[in-house]
């Protein structure tokens, strides 16, 4: 398995994991051999990656948090939640029972796979980005939350709110959500109102949950009070609230946005880590034991020159990635790659993490129809 982004597939390519259209419909199965109009058709509607199959990989698994259903199932639910919200305002019912069997169903898969690290980032659509950031917010929060001892209802309020943290957007213009360079003082001072807007809308249902709408109004505040819309301090911050703010904040880093490409896992943990005083340390220590600094995929290029690709992980040493290793220092791929356990040699470091397109460029992939030109390591 490995991720590519759709600039850099070629025909031939064959898809390890489905590619959904927004409404959930399959657009390309799994193991479907890439042609060059279905290349077109993935750019053209804003996809930045998919996964793909790599014969030399075939052994690698990845155990999802949430299966890929009930993930589509809860994208769908938060789109049509937040398109009826924009069409009728506070004028009909946004809890109803479907959104709410979705949040019971995320709430079970989470707690069946608390143990797994988050490896693999979704799919996304450019167009639909408020809608997977919202699930992947919500998951992200139930990981950490099922570390603590909240019953399956507080669990059920948290998930519910985190769905819908972002519904004030819906009264946010388009321009300025989607804006590509730098937002104006004026922008900006709109889009903190979202949470108070959001706040409003639930609080307007009859069937809202207190709690679940402090999750709306609170998630852009911050534990030393930097935060908006209330510049609130951590004894003032729902619980709740203090699990969403550092979900949301790692999951708005790692995504592609229009203005910038998104962070690499392990960057982003830096800056949540330095950043730590701003939010609840120990929620942020809990928090980074769910995050796999280096996912299974990821290329790396290590101390001693080594390229290779992660394919385990562990949660007790999340920064000692089983690696295969497939090229040496001196440029050349090994005829048979070698799994590497950097928790067996402590003196080698990860000296630089590739990017999609440096790792298609130096461990390129085997097509079904042709073989990469490849410099073999000599016997």
């Amino acid at each position: 398995m490995r991720k590519i982004p759709v600039s850099l597939l070629r025909p031939g390519m064959v898809l390890y994991r489905p590619v959904f259209g927004p409404d959930g419909q399959l657009w390309l199965n799994a193991g479907v051999e890439l042609k060059s109009n279905y290349i077109n058709s993935l750019w053209r509607a804003g996809i930045s990656f998919v996964f793909i199959s790599d014969p030399l990989l075939s052994d690698v698994l990845v155990t999802e948090v949430v299966s890929e259903e009930t993930r589509r199932q809860a994208v769908k639910a938060v789109k049509e939640t937040l398109q009826t919200a924009k069409l009728t305002k506070q004028n009909s019912l946004l809890i109803d029972k479907r959104f709410s069997s979705i949040v019971e169903k995320l709430v079970r898969e989470v707690l069946a796979s608390k143990d797994v690290l988050i490896n693999l980032a979704d799919i996304r659509d450019v167009d639909d980005y408020t809608f997977l950031h919202s699930v992947n917010v919500c998951v992200l929060s139930l990981l950490n939350a099922a570390d603590s001892d909240l019953s399956q209802a507080r669990l059920e309020e948290l998930g519910g709110g985190a769905l819908l943290h972002d519904l004030g957007k819906i009264w946010i213009s388009e321009f300025t959500l989607k804006k590509k360079g730098s937002l104006t003082p004026e922008e900006y001072h709109e889009i903190k109102k979202h949470p108070t807007f959001g706040f409003e809308i639930l609080t307007s249902q009859a069937n809202y949950s207190p709690n679940s709408a402090k999750v709306v109004a609170q998630h852009h505040e911050r534990c030393d009070g930097s935060g908006y819309p209330h510049n609130l301090e951590k004894d003032d911050i729902h619980f709740y609230s203090r699990l969403v703010m550092i979900a949301d904040v790692y999951d708005a880093l790692t995504a592609d946005r229009p203005y910038r490409l998104g962070m690499k896992p392990h960057k982003a943990i830096e800056i949540i880590n330095d950043c730590a005083e701003s939010y609840d340390r120990s929620l942020v220590g809990s928090f980074l034991k769910h995050i796999a600094p280096y996912p299974v995929g990821t290329a790396l290029r290590l101390s001693n020159g080594y390229l290779g690709i992660v394919i385990r992980n562990r949660k007790e040493m999340p920064l000692q990635p089983v690696v295969r290793i497939f090229k040496n220092g001196d440029g050349f791929l090994y005829r048979e790659p070698f799994d590497l356990d950097l928790l067996d040699k402590p003196n080698l470091l990860i000296n630089d993490v590739l990017s999609d397109a440096e790792s298609e460029l130096e461990l390129p992939v085997i097509t079904k129809h042709r073989k990469d030109v490849i410099k073999w390591q000599p016997k």
